[in-house]
């Protein structure tokens, strides 16, 4: 399969950082709360493309289409999410050298791959095996004894709270610009 490479604004080419590392530095621009949305944005444009668009809008949507792996910005989903690109980072390099023998330290691959591999990840690898963890229905254990080792469980393996409500409406409302 061939990844994209470059995105077309305005009629131009621009060449883009399409390296894993680069939309995971796009994502913690994003969410950082400490930003306003036009740094947000152009930090986004900034770390993605080589060169700046002349036409920022544009740009930033389809620098958002991108890292969204070609797929239109949409409203984010109801689930609580049970995986973070960088509160797992930890699991996702073990897991990656566990099942691909890919050192992440030293891989350089595209956004899109990236991505696909993290989805293909196998059920015994660690960071699924967190996932499944956080996700456990808890309504399935009777045993009062083993439901208490399940909650202590995932509260070591639980996500940090990153935002607070009016941080988390300030991301949805950079989100909802993008439509």
């Amino acid at each position: 399969m061939s990844y994209p490479e470059a995105i077309e604004v305005g009629g131009i080419e621009y060449d883009i950082n399409s390296d894993y590392s680069y939309a995971l530095a796009c994502f913690r621009c994003i969410n950082d709360p400490e930003i306003s949305d036009l740094e947000r944005s152009m930090g986004v444009i900034g770390i993605l493309y080589k060169d700046c668009p002349e036409d920022e809008a544009e740009a930033l949507r389809l620098a958002i289409k991108f890292l969204q792996r070609g797929k239109d910005a949409k409203e984010r989903p109801d689930k609580t999410p049970d995986m973070d690109f960088e509160q797992d980072d930890h699991y996702i390099r073990s897991s990656f050298m566990s099942d691909y023998k890919i050192d992440l330290d030293e891989a350089q691959m595209h956004w899109w791959k990236f991505y696909d591999l993290v989805q293909g990840l196998t059920d015994n690898c660690i960071l699924n095996r967190v996932r499944d963890l956080r996700n456990y229905d808890l309504s399935t254990v009777s045993d009062p004894k083993t439901k208490a080792k399940i909650i202590q469980a995932q509260r070591e393996v639980a996500l940090e709270e990153q935002l607070a409500p009016e941080e988390q409406q300030q991301i949805d409302d950079f989100y909802a610009q993008l439509k």
